[in-house]
């Protein structure tokens, strides 16, 4: 399972650290390795952490819409892989309007479903 996978763990850590331009690099490399529905599984923390670093670069646009196409993703996801995708999906939701709102985003966590 690719959330077995050390690269996968370490993108995730790497994420929930802030160092999301690290963590993009992990998700890529699975991403172009992915198999099935890997690949689209994958894109989703790709797409949120490459989104948060170009927030964090001041690159407002390009922000918004990595994550915005990380929700869409997340939206038609069938296999959650035990993360819980709804509560990230949620916080990236906020994070996207506080971009748009100029008002300086907290980012969330990857954590486990309950």
């Amino acid at each position: 399972m690719i959330t077995n996978d050390p690269r996968f763990i370490r993108g995730v850590s790497l994420f929930n650290d802030g160092d999301y331009l690290e963590a993009s690099d992990c998700f890529e490399d699975l991403f172009f390795e992915g198999v099935r529905d890997e690949p689209d599984f994958v894109r989703i923390f790709l797409q949120f952490s490459v989104g948060i670093h170009h927030a964090e670069t001041g690159q407002w646009r390009p922000a918004v819409e990595r994550i915005e196409e990380g929700l869409r993703l997340v939206a038609s996801n069938r296999y959650d892989r035990g993360i819980d995708l709804s509560s990230l999906a949620s916080a990236m939701r906020i994070g996207a309007s506080d971009l748009r709102h100029k008002i300086k985003p907290e980012w969330p966590r990857v954590s486990s479903r309950p």
